[in-house]
């Protein structure tokens, strides 16, 4: 296990010396490790069918210290995970489930607390036509998801006792989410969405889709007396369909259930439907993240 503290040593120090942006080639890993280039590359062929063979070929990054770790599994068996946890330079997909349900939070309380500019909204929404560019628009002008990532990362390395080096790699683990779009910036504020498309609705705005949702909820409900009812408003349809979709995608069809039992289902499913485990993994997971975030803003706030 020497071989494995020396690396841990290593990447630490590059850590301090690029803020996380490190790189390790093979022939510095073997070096590190004390092993010759054949059985590095025995062991890395052996793991091909787990790893992306080219980074390998090119070195290690922060990115891709997952198919690191899958090499040195190979060598030091599951010890060597928890090594490179413990010294803040690897998240593993359980911790990870929770990392991005505290973003989710902090996004929550961001979105409720955001006043919506309608004056604004406004004017986005007679420049573009559209609610839904002018909801992005709105979006990318108001909302900055890098400090709560950041907030998230030191929150969670202090929570689970790791060195500063923890706080990086949470941080760019939860980058790289969104740059897989695991994670949409748009979902992660899903309750401001819902306002923005409702004021926009209340202002005489609304994209022929939605508009086309709403007569067809109408006239399917035709024979009810509460014309005032949810399902009824401009923005029923849209919210009710939304809501439905995210109760299947829970597993909970009649929509019927408490918030910690929410929240577990949540991590049952990303658990089940790791990207790495399950071919499918990265959609499923997409849609888990999409239908907890709208569900969890009703189920805290009702």
């Amino acid at each position: 296990m020497q071989g494995l503290a020396a690396l841990i040593e290593h990447l630490s120090e590059l850590y301090e010396e690029s803020a996380g942006e490190w790189k390790l080639s093979p022939e510095r890993l073997a070096a590190l490790l004390g092993l010759d280039h054949v059985t590095l590359w025995r062991t890395v062929h052996g793991a091909r069918d787990r790893i992306v063979f080219a980074d390998a070929v090119d070195g290690w990054t922060q990115d891709t210290v997952g198919d690191l770790v899958t090499v040195l599994e190979a060598l030091y068996g599951e010890e060597a995970e928890r090594e490179l946890t413990r010294a803040g330079l690897f998240l593993p997909w359980s911790l990870g489930i929770g990392l991005v349900e505290e973003l989710l939070f902090r996004c929550r309380q961001f979105a409720a607390a955001h006043e919506v500019r309608t004056d604004e909204l406004e004017s986005m929404l007679r420049h573009t036509g559209s609610v839904r560019k002018a909801v992005g628009i709105y979006l990318e002008t108001h909302v900055d998801v890098e400090p709560l990532i950041d907030e998230c990362a030191q929150s969670f390395r202090v929570l689970n006792g790791l060195p500063r080096e923890g706080a990086v790699t949470a941080s760019a683990w939860l980058r790289r989410m969104l740059g897989r779009h695991l994670l949409e910036p748009q979902d992660l504020v899903v309750g401001l969405v819902e306002r923005l498309h409702i004021a926009a609705a209340q202002m005489g705005f609304m994209d022929p889709e939605e508009r086309r949702r709403a007569e067809d909820s109408r006239g399917a409900r035709a024979g009810r007396t509460d014309r005032r009812a949810d399902g009824d408003s401009p923005r029923g349809s849209r919210k009710e369909s939304r809501r439905a979709w995210a109760w299947k995608v829970m597993g909970f069809p009649d929509g019927q259930v408490s918030v910690d039992a929410l929240r577990a289902r949540y991590r049952e499913l990303m658990m089940r439907h790791h990207p790495d485990a399950d071919p499918s993994g990265l959609e499923r997971c997409k849609d888990v993240n999409v239908a907890y975030s709208l569900l969890i803003v009703e189920s805290t706030t009702s």
